[in-house]
């Protein structure tokens, strides 16, 4: 790895952050048609016995990827976390964990709202440590090829719906004191499960590679999630998870957050929780595209700055949204070819001053 050509990298991010100019912006290339990095299927390994064997694949590809894009002047920082699927965002509070070949699911929990004796923030919990020590791991055993960076976690209202299933929609209505005490449990539990992961991975130039990838200025937490605002109102987030989402951004320097196209009504609430200095929006099936919903509200998503992962047709017609404001874009190219040609693009058209 590079170290002074990172370093230029973490420099030029740092700087996006600070300048108020508009029309700079951030390229990360996530995919390379032509360079594809087959899955590893999470049932060939036996947690969490394999826990070494398997993250020394991950990294395995990882460096492999980096060695194909070498030359690349894109704007991405090379980092890599655990990662066992979706169950270990709320697993390390208790409950049954299991894996499929490319994610893994925790049982119901809480057989209904009360029920927090049921939880322990446990640092021996099995989850916990295949995330901790994983990531402390990865930093000591590949320093100086590649950064440590965090797994990121789930906002409250998504631990909450994991523990209780379905029925926690029912708690809304049925139950909503309760509710309100398990998403503060969450809250807590989310902030004291980071914080280990943050002590783990260090920090990166002075800052924190997120679990997204995303370098963000000191003790940043990311990514959190408000997957669940795509199954409730705008009212209920504001009622119950807009105060604990921004409690937990307190706590720390900055924030990365993960939303969805889905989630239309309730991004005006979540892009003003201070704290959250960059928001991805990710595209979904059965709506429009996540920059056609981010165009229809960019005066109320004013705030932090967009994460856009955009195709080369969107790029091209939306040069003029480009030149005026802040944006990270990530981008799937066709060949290397095609992303050396955008980076070139971005650094002549979109530069960092």
């Amino acid at each position: 790895m590079d170290m002074a050509r990172m370093q230029a990298v973490a420099d030029k991010t740092r700087a996006f952050y600070e300048t108020n100019t508009a029309g700079c912006a951030l390229l990360k290339v996530k995919e390379i048609a032509t360079q594809p990095q087959p899955a590893l299927c999470l049932t060939d390994y036996n947690f969490p016995k394999d826990m070494r064997r398997y993250l020394d694949d991950r990294a395995a590809r990882l460096l492999h990827a980096m060695a194909l894009r070498d030359g690349l002047a894109d704007d991405t920082l090379p980092a890599l976390a655990p990662w066992y699927g979706i169950a270990e965002h709320s697993a390390f509070l208790g409950g049954k964990v299991t894996f499929g070949e490319d994610t893994s699911w925790q049982d119901p929990v809480l057989e209904d709202a009360c029920g927090l004796s049921a939880l322990a923030m446990d640092e021996a919990n099995q989850s916990l440590r295949l995330v901790v020590d994983g990531i402390a791991y990865l930093r000591e055993r590949y320093e100086g090829q590649f950064f440590p960076m965090t797994r990121g976690v789930s906002g409250a209202l998504e631990m909450a719906n994991t523990l209780r299933g379905s029925d926690f929609f029912y708690d809304f209505y049925e139950d909503p004191d309760a509710l309100k005490e398990l998403l503060k449990y969450c809250a807590h539990a989310l902030v004291w499960y980071y914080d280990k992961q943050l002590e783990a991975a260090g920090q990166v130039f002075g800052g924190t590679i997120t679990g997204f990838g995303e370098w963000l200025p000191g003790r940043a937490v990311g990514q959190l999630s408000e997957d669940t605002t795509t199954m409730i109102s705008r009212a209920q987030f504001e009622e119950f998870g807009r105060p604990l989402t921004q409690e937990i951004c307190t706590h720390y320097d900055s924030a990365f957050m993960h939303t969805h196209a889905l989630s239309e009504h309730s991004l005006p609430a979540i892009a003003s929780i201070p704290g959250i200095r960059a928001m991805e929006l990710s595209s979904d099936p059965n709506t429009d595209r996540a920059v056609e919903v981010y165009k229809r509200n960019r005066e109320a998503l004013a705030g932090p700055v967009p994460v856009l992962r955009l195709t080369r047709g969107e790029i091209e017609s939306n040069f003029e949204l480009l030149k005026s404001q802040k944006t990270i874009v990530w981008y799937d190219a066709s060949c290397m070819e095609d992303a050396q040609d955008m980076a070139a693009l971005f650094a002549r058209e979109f530069p960092v001053r």
